[in-house]
């Protein structure tokens, strides 16, 4: 009767039941995923050389966030991969008067676009064309090793577009909205570059970790 039963469990008939999440299936998804709890985002609306309407969630959404040792502001990445047959889509939000666990309002912000793989970058190249209209942070708890670490949740929009770095053509982000993470025991050592915002959207590599000393 047990071996009938079993046949029956999976003969054709049930074929169509979807099959059991193996356990660590789960972990493996948050590994690829923005913020712990799933509310990482970021939703944005791209016009002139690149015409999209993003609105990314937090699976498959890879958010990164570091502080610039030169001024001590943040650096935001977000980055995810286009349909099949597009190319990798990042953006880069350098934000140079943010405080750790500060939340601000009318917020300078130098932002930095490119895809990956077909040599195109668009900077702003200054703070001084895009605006972030609120940021607030939160504390992340949970995540080892990152007892400084936060959700920043910020909405802003561009007056002017980031121009091609190299060539002709601007991207213009007229507004965006996002939510990621920002490690402030982890420091970004672009500080020697003109521009590090775009070397650090040119750089794939993960941002190395190194711990800020003590005050």
């Amino acid at each position: 009767m047990a071996l009938c039963l079993f046949i029956a469990a999976v003969c054709k008939v049930h074929a169509q039941a979807a099959p059991a999440m193996p356990e660590d299936e789960p972990a493996a998804r948050m590994a690829h995923a923005c913020l712990p709890d799933g509310g990482g985002f970021l939703r944005a609306r791209l016009s002139g050389a690149l015409e999209a309407e993003l609105d990314w969630g937090n699976e498959d959404l890879e958010c990164t966030g570091a502080v610039r040792p030169v001024d001590g502001g943040i650096r935001m990445r977000f980055a995810r991969d286009g349909k099949p047959g597009e190319l990798r889509l990042a953006i880069v939000f350098g934000i140079a008067t943010l405080r750790e666990g500060k939340s601000a309002s009318a917020v300078p912000v130098n932002v930095t676009i490119m895809r990956e793989g077909a040599g195109e970058f668009y900077s702003t190249q200054g703070d001084d064309k895009c605006m972030l209209d609120r940021v607030r942070q939160e504390p992340l708890v949970g995540i080892p090793h990152r007892n400084r670490s936060y959700r920043i949740v910020a909405r802003g929009f561009c007056m002017e577009p980031a121009r091609a770095v190299n060539g002709a053509g601007a991207v213009l982000l007229s507004r965006f909205d996002y939510a990621g993470r920002v490690d402030f025991e982890t420091r970004d050592d672009a500080e020697d570059a003109a521009d590090d915002d775009l070397v650090l959207a040119t750089d794939h590599r993960p941002i190395p970790y190194h711990p800020t000393p003590n005050p």
